[in-house]
């Protein structure tokens, strides 16, 4: 049986901490490192359900994307939950020491990996044969089409390579192109200019997850239309890859892919 250190230690190997942005969190954010490992769970995001989803499988180790918590938010927009009170944060602290869990975070160093790492296992999940990398920076390219495409053409493949059905499309859907970037994850709403760099690099259309509406009339200012997947939907293929890769390195040890995210309370 392994202890959590030890299956933390393999996984740098593979994704070392030093890869991701300083000031990440990443490594062990809850739980004992040195605790024996029933099983381990690959996931997005922790929430209840997801949590739930481990303690059925018997696992008692985890290595999420995301945070665990929800921050304390004070604002004067509104009276809300002072520290001790927000919900979602008791509710899963409760799961987590009731089972023992141990918790590893795993976040801009699975994006910073290339091939199989969030940006292009996203890429590879859309099912486009004979993509071609046409300009690259640290967490995202840009993708030259085989053939011209029109953008709900390439929505299609986002939407069918991401098994998400409600993508938006905003700016002409009927526009052809030849090349793309995907701005994976939580990009298209607080990485301001990543657009901007990605048409310098000679993107003609732009694939998100989350969406700040400035940033996509500012992709529209500049004639690029924009796909909207979710979040969770465009960094899911590289946690089941994370899985795959894991179950290969230790195949005495049961680890599984744990849906998660805000599609998981619904299937």
């Amino acid at each position: 049986m392994y202890k959590a250190s030890e299956i933390a230690k393999a996984f740098e190997e593979i994704s070392p901490k030093e890869t991701g942005l300083a000031n990440d969190e990443l490594g062990f954010v809850y739980g004992n490192p040195e605790i024996e490992v029933t099983g381990l769970a690959c996931l997005w995001n922790i929430h209840t359900e997801s949590i739930n989803s481990c303690i059925k499988k018997n696992t008692n180790m985890i290595i999420c994307h995301e945070g665990i918590w929800l921050p304390e938010q004070t604002s004067s927009w509104y009276q809300g939950p002072g520290k001790q009170d927000i919900y979602s944060n008791y509710r899963r602290k409760e799961l987590l020491d009731q089972y023992r869990i141990v918790v590893y975070r795993s976040h801009s160093n699975w994006d910073a990996l290339e091939k199989n790492g969030v940006p292009d296992q996203a890429i590879l999940a859309l099912g486009i044969e004979g993509l071609r990398p046409k300009a690259r920076q640290k967490f995202f390219s840009v993708q030259e089409l085989p053939q011209e495409m029109s953008v709900d053409e390439l929505g299609e493949h986002v939407k069918n390579g991401l098994k998400f059905r409600s993508c938006r499309i905003f700016g002409d859907d009927k526009k052809r192109i030849r090349s793309f970037a995907f701005l994976i994850g939580g990009f298209g709403e607080n990485q301001l200019h990543m657009p901007q760099a990605a048409r310098d690099m000679g993107a003609e259309a732009i694939i998100i997850g989350e969406m700040s509406e400035f940033i996509v009339i500012a992709c529209l200012e500049m004639g690029m239309p924009v796909i909207e997947s979710l979040h969770s939907a465009s960094e899911i293929p590289a946690i089941k890859r994370q899985a795959a890769m894991l179950s290969q390195k230790f195949p005495d040890l049961p680890v599984h892919y744990i849906p998660s995210g805000a599609m998981a309370f619904s299937q």
